[in-house]
């Protein structure tokens, strides 16, 4: 009787690893399509934003200019700002 219950455990045991084994291989399944669905969405939605810059160059590059400006303007506002005293009667007083 004593012998039986270690071999019963260790037949549970290996069962248990082998169901884990097979849990772990549907799993990595599971990522791998996932990943690829990730992917697959990433590159159309990469087309969707690349495809009417190519096909309007002229207007793509006047908006990244015009947004290149905006932050220009941005950061030499902020440093002017930096110069001046913060409240208005330290400005002209």
């Amino acid at each position: 009787m004593a012998d039986q219950t270690p071999r019963n455990t260790d037949d549970e045991l290996a069962a248990e690893i082998a169901n884990l084994k097979r849990e772990l291989a549907n799993l990595r399944t599971a990522v791998t399509e996932r990943a690829s669905d990730i992917a697959q969405g990433a590159s159309r939605a990469a087309e969707v934003v690349v495809q009417p810059i190519r096909d309007n160059p002229g207007t793509a590059g006047m908006l990244f200019g015009g947004l290149v400006g905006v932050l220009v303007g941005l950061a030499i506002g902020q440093s002017l700002a930096a110069q001046q005293p913060r409240r208005w009667h330290d400005r002209y007083w």
